[in-house]
């Protein structure tokens, strides 16, 4: 027999106040109550824990997605939109802006599009479709890389930095690669060692140095290069304390010269290189930052887009402003790639994410580096595709379509 308590639960049906009748042993007692809700508290951990588990997994990925394609203009439509960030044009399409003085330019016949992509942090959502093998479905081109092979040794916080330094020099190499190729002189000036990186945990850090300084002297000797940097870095010992002089921009926007003591420590092992205690080590990667001197005023605006690859596009649309507005033809033409002093196209990232960016913006051609060709052509549906390593293809495939090429005149560069 069980207990009274249980005699009397199942003693008979009771009523509720209403029309829904409801035996009285379906009512839990004390024990079913606690298993009740140390099931649901198991699910909700389990839950919880899987969500965890899943913010965990996403922590570890960068997200790649379509992201614009900039229309190349030298019209006066092309503004500043509302936020500030990016040029549009009335119909609200983006745009690059690329001006010239009066009578220089010329009305521009087709389209030539730059293209970005959108990179950020990925979210759980997107770890999740990834895992379901469904983001490509759902989310069209977006594709997940695991942090490591996108940041490589460089910290979160200096990409930006990074970006808006590759975006200006894509704009400076094109300006020169464009105006060399139309006979134009162009006088190059070396104004130091300008600072792309600045590792974690190394003298350069522990002074205080930053992304985008300008070193331009040390122990009171003038960097003009980023050879001379490391050499001047090279000639002192480790444990030495240097004044590194740089420029940099203040809060105000003005530039700022500023001496920083730096104390080296020998170089620890890098890239599989073995530590030499003996050599003096300052702990940033630099490159030469260099003024170019034009025989008139050019201004490439691209609003809030960094990185190198916009060089191709850049030079390609100067060009064709310049000339006679017919490089493309009359058609919609889109480029992805680095430019070279010397002409040469690099290898870029994000093609495929491109190549949808451009087809949905209705570009009929899309020149893409060598390296890039097959991925861009899994993405182009019925936009066309050609590889090019330089200039010169790309200005042949232009050709192709009806493109007026202006002729390569005699460079007039002189060196700094």
């Amino acid at each position: 027999m069980g207990s009274v308590e249980e005699g009397a639960r199942m003693s008979g049906p009771s009523w509720s106040v209403g029309p829904v009748w409801v035996p009285t042993e379906s009512q839990p007692d004390g024990r079913s109550v606690r298993t009740w809700l140390l099931g649901l508290l198991v699910v909700l951990m389990l839950i919880a824990g899987g969500w965890v588990a899943i913010v965990k997994g996403a922590d570890g990925y960068y997200a790649f997605s379509p992201g614009s394609a900039p229309q190349i203009t030298n019209s006066a439509h092309c503004q500043l939109g509302a936020g500030g960030s990016y040029l549009l044009l009335p119909d609200g399409a983006p745009c690059v802006l690329i001006s010239v003085p009066s009578g220089r330019g010329h009305p521009v016949a087709g389209s030539l599009y730059m293209v970005d992509v959108l990179v950020g942090p990925a979210t759980p959502y997107e770890y999740i479709l990834q895992k379901l093998h469904l983001l490509h479905t759902l989310k069209d081109g977006t594709q997940l890389y695991p942090k490591g092979e996108v940041l490589g040794t460089t910290p979160a916080a200096q990409l930006p930095c990074q970006d808006a330094q590759e975006m200006t020099g894509s704009t400076s190499a094109a300006a020169v690669v464009a105006l060399s190729r139309l006979g134009y002189p162009v006088k190059e000036d070396d104004l130091g060692a300008e600072l792309q990186e600045v590792a974690p945990g190394t003298p350069a850090a522990a002074a205080g140095l930053q992304c985008n300084d300008l070193v331009i002297a040390i122990n009171g000797v003038t960097i003009h290069t980023a050879s001379d940097l490391v050499s001047a870095v090279h000639s002192a010992k480790p444990g030495q304390t240097v004044r590194v002089t740089v420029s940099r921009v203040g809060s105000d926007g003005k530039a700022v010269t500023v001496t920083i003591p730096a104390r080296l420590s020998g170089t620890p092992a890098i890239s599989g290189e073995p530590a030499n205690p003996h050599e003096a080590f300052l702990g940033v990667v630099t490159f030469t930052q260099s003024t170019y001197s034009f025989p008139f005023d050019v201004s490439i605006e691209v609003g809030d887009i960094g990185g190198p690859s916009a060089g191709l596009a850049l030079t390609l649309g100067l060009l064709d402003i310049l000339s006679n507005g017919e490089l493309t033809g009359g058609h919609r033409v889109a480029a992805t790639g680095t430019i070279s002093l010397n002409g040469a196209v690099g290898d870029v990232g994000g093609v495929a994410q491109k190549a949808v960016a451009v087809r949905d913006a209705g570009a009929q051609l899309f020149l893409v580096p060598p390296q890039e060709y097959a991925v861009a052509k899994s993405e182009a549906g019925s936009m066309k595709i050609e590889a090019v390593s330089t200039l010169q293809q790309a200005l042949a495939d232009l050709q192709a379509i009806g493109g007026r090429i202006p002729p390569a005149q005699p460079s007039q560069n002189g060196g700094g």
